[in-house]
């Protein structure tokens, strides 16, 4: 059997494998400085912030200013370095107290400006004071709101400009060579640090914007996780009132009716029916009341004792001070027996969104509230005449508060309508079920 030879490369494939090798190589390159940066980034990121630029630049001009004012200005050298350090310090203080931070970069610039030469070079803002002080009305804009960074900019050209205007126009005598170098010196100071100024005012109210946006982003994800909280718990009370309510009722009914449908009973096992369905509507309405208190609570609510009937008379007195006529009848039966808390407090609400809405949309109006005992249970309704004339009534339509009076009467087995009346007013109607 006659082996294979092997295959010879054909001519110039060496060379196919060079270039292709070449035209990967800055790929490579790059891959290797992006996973080089990514291990430096958190080793370098304690050094980005903010204050530690600001830092690190107040130390490189402090290490170039105070020879350059010492040897080009003529400063003595002690003198030279503390001024230097008051300008540069300055810019460290800006981050915590911007006033002193002034304050004390102008002492430096004073200092300077009244032992230096005039004559040696620009005054009466040298190189360096005029480098620090413009780096400080930057770091005032950024940090700070622009009407600090104008104010230090204003004080500072006051502060300098009027001993050159002393010498220059209220000295008597020949002026001396340096006013005119003074004056250009100054108008290069103004121009050219009221260009960091509002180069570090845009900085920072761009800054100020973006966490401005990364707050309300903030508020929107908690909102939006407080909404899907909400619509569990409303979810879960649905589920509840639709399987737990129900089996409930059924063994209220079935106790009710156990006398009818079993003939026979024992005056005792009647008695013990009567009691399983007393106790299952008790059981019944205190569940719901508890769905109520689910449904609510992400919205806070409340933990204190909830108002029933006892509190409808400050409802109205309240009305009556917002400046409504209002007048209120309750059954007296209703006052000699305690409704139970379930239903008080639900009457205690739908009174109070019905004078709510009077005191939004009629404020004035004539209000006839009314809590009587009716064959179907407890009727419960708040009808106002219509608006005194002139009367203004809120812009906003309102609505939610009739949502949640619904859901409320809803939990109860009751009903609520609401609706405008003839003569131009408006009635809240609820009709509640109770057997007691």
């Amino acid at each position: 059997m006659r082996r294979r030879s092997r295959r010879e490369p054909p001519p110039g494939a060496a060379k196919v494998r060079e270039a292709r090798e070449a035209r990967k190589a800055p790929e490579r390159a790059r891959s290797r400085l992006r996973a080089g940066s990514a291990r430096l980034r958190p080793l370098l990121a304690p050094l980005l912030t903010g204050r530690s630029l600001v830092l690190l630049l107040a130390i490189t001009l402090y290490a170039v200013g105070a020879p350059v004012t010492a040897t080009v200005y003529a400063v003595p050298a002690g003198l030279a370095m503390a001024a230097v350090l008051l300008q540069c310090g300055a810019l460290v203080l800006a981050l915590w107290r911007p006033r002193a931070a002034v304050a004390t970069a102008l002492a430096g610039v004073v200092a300077v400006a009244l032992a230096a030469d005039p004559r040696l070079g620009p005054w009466p803002w040298t190189v360096t004071a005029l480098l620090t002080f413009g780096a400080l009305l930057l770091v005032l804009g950024v940090v700070r709101r622009w009407r600090v960074a104008v104010w230090a900019w204003a004080l500072s050209l006051l502060l300098t400009i009027v001993p050159v205007v002393v010498v220059d126009v209220v000295a008597t005598g020949p002026t001396p060579d340096w006013v005119e170098g003074a004056w250009n010196d100054l108008v290069v100071y103004g121009s050219n640090s009221a260009l960091l100024l509002v180069v570090g005012g845009v900085v920072g109210a761009r800054r100020r914007v973006r966490e401005e946006l990364a707050r309300s982003r903030r508020d929107t994800e908690l909102e939006q996780a407080r909404r899907v909280v909400v619509e569990e718990r409303n979810r879960i009370a649905r589920e509840l009132h639709d399987v737990v309510a129900h089996s409930m009722s059924v063994i209220g009914v079935q106790a009710t009716t156990a006398r009818y449908r079993l003939p026979g009973l024992s005056p005792e096992v009647e008695a013990e029916f009567d009691d399983i369905a007393a106790q299952s509507r008790t059981a019944l309405a205190e569940m719901r009341t508890l769905l109520g208190v689910l449904r609510s609570s992400a919205d806070g609510g409340e933990l204190a004792p909830q108002a029933g009937l006892d509190g409808l008379e400050d409802l109205g007195e309240g009305a009556r001070r917002a400046g409504s006529v209002v007048h209120l009848r309750v059954d007296e039966p209703l006052r000699r027996n305690p409704l139970p808390s379930s239903v008080g407090i639900v009457v205690h609400r739908i009174v109070q969104e019905g004078l709510s809405n009077v005191v939004r949309h009629a404020t004035g109006a004539l209000v006839q509230v009314d809590v009587l005992r009716a064959a179907p249970g407890i009727v419960v309704e708040v009808r106002n005449g219509p608006a005194p004339e002139g009367f203004a009534p809120a812009a906003d339509p309102g609505g939610h508060g009739l949502v949640g009076v619904r859901e409320r009467a809803a939990l109860l087995g009751g009903t609520v309508s609401a609706g405008p009346t003839p003569d131009g007013g408006f009635v809240l109607r609820a009709v509640l079920p109770w057997e007691g």
